[in-house]
């Protein structure tokens, strides 16, 4: 549930929305984020661990973020994506 917090407060944070108002002219108005937060909050009161997993699936974080670097808010908007990572083009 620490995730889904730590990414909503990230969210409404300064740094973050000056980068969105930069970036897309507009400021991020953070409802994914809060859903994401809600659905962690559902999960936690589910009887079993695997209908609290189903339930985190459905989030915005794993659905459209976590590590999968080609899944980034910033590809192909910043930087685009290599074929092969490193310093080579």
């Amino acid at each position: 549930m620490f995730v889904f917090f730590d990414e909503w407060s990230r969210c409404i944070g300064s740094r973050h929305q000056q980068d969105q108002l930069y970036r897309y002219g507009k400021f991020s108005n953070c409802s994914a984020q809060w859903g994401d937060l809600g659905i962690a909050m559902k999960a936690k009161l589910c009887k079993t661990q695997e209908e609290a997993d189903a339930l985190l699936q459905t989030t915005h974080y794993r659905k459209n973020l976590g590590s999968d670097v080609t899944k980034s808010p910033t590809a192909e908007v910043i930087w685009e994506l290599k074929e092969t990572p490193g310093w080579d083009s």
